[in-house]
């Protein structure tokens, strides 16, 4: 299924966070957010898993207003990730990948075989099979984080809507989750900070800055020097990854794009003026 933004518009306590944003999530694709903190990036996954109810604007699952759908329909249709995990679950971790099976359960009807064999296949695509049984108060960070994504894959939904996916998980299982995805082939609503693994993984880019959208399309076309210099305010080289050919971002750690000065000048300059540190901190890589 597909996913399109309409002119969407949300706003806080009277503050617009996104302003008129039209995107959209082919069939089938990886379709990524990037921007600087604070962009919108957040706030509009929010809208697409219906945390959120926008100000104006719609968003349309295959041409309809995933509003008009009832809960447990749009549940069977979206599945998301979260930045924020919510409360610690006093469960199993095969407890809680099992609720991903509730939109399609009769309240309080009993597991079959088919939801115990969804539920296994999800605990091994994230590499968490071997603890089913510990505690989710348990486990590290990154483990949380790889079993509620495996409990997005077992809800089986049409759209992904993942949010900084890769938070707290090391290099290994950033990749592993990352092919995961390419495997999947199944329409993804991403966002990521680290810009070499949006480029790596999407298909296609939206850039968010200031609640805008200012830019669209692949990586290749989307992430160039002067639109790093322009969104995140840092100093780039676009080059060909030698090992899969994807667009490669090789920062400038040493200046901003402002003024070409070394970091350590403005590290001086921000503390004798009292302003935030250097911008390239910004982006996480």
């Amino acid at each position: 299924m597909r996913i399109d933004i309409e002119d969407l518009h949300v706003a806080y306590g009277g503050r617009t966070v996104v302003a008129g944003a039209h995107l959209f999530a082919a069939e089938g694709e990886i379709t990524g957010l990037v921007g600087p903190n604070g962009s919108g990036k957040s706030t509009l996954l929010r809208t697409v898993y219906r945390h959120l109810r926008p100000a104006a604007g719609r968003v349309l699952l295959s041409g309809t207003d995933l509003r008009q759908l009832s809960p447990v329909q749009a549940a069977r249709h979206v599945a998301a990730l979260p930045q924020e995990r919510g409360g610690d679950f006093e469960l199993s971790v095969r407890e809680v990948v099992a609720m991903g099976r509730t939109p399609y359960k009769r309240a309080f009807a009993a597991e079959d075989a088919t939801d115990a064999d969804i539920v296994a296949r999800a605990l091994g695509d994230v590499g968490m099979a071997g603890h089913a049984g510990r505690r989710f108060t348990e486990l590290s960070g990154g483990e949380r984080q790889r079993v509620l994504l495996a409990r997005a894959f077992a809800q089986q939904p049409d759209v992904l809507v993942l949010d900084e996916p890769t938070n707290h998980l090391d290099v290994r299982h950033q990749v592993e989750l990352l092919a995961l995805l390419r495997d999947r082939r199944r329409t993804t609503f991403v966002s990521l900070h680290d810009l070499n693994a949006a480029a790596s993984v999407c298909d296609r880019l939206h850039v968010l800055h200031a609640g805008h959208v200012v830019a669209s399309g692949t990586p290749r076309e989307v992430l160039t020097p002067a639109l790093m210099a322009e969104v995140f305010g840092v100093r780039a080289a676009v080059v060909d990854h030698p090992l899969t050919g994807d667009p490669l971002i090789a920062f400038d750690h040493r200046a901003t794009a402002d003024t070409g000065t070394s970091a350590d000048a403005h590290t001086s300059a921000d503390a004798d003026a009292g302003t935030a540190p250097d911008a390239a901190e910004e982006v996480r890589i």
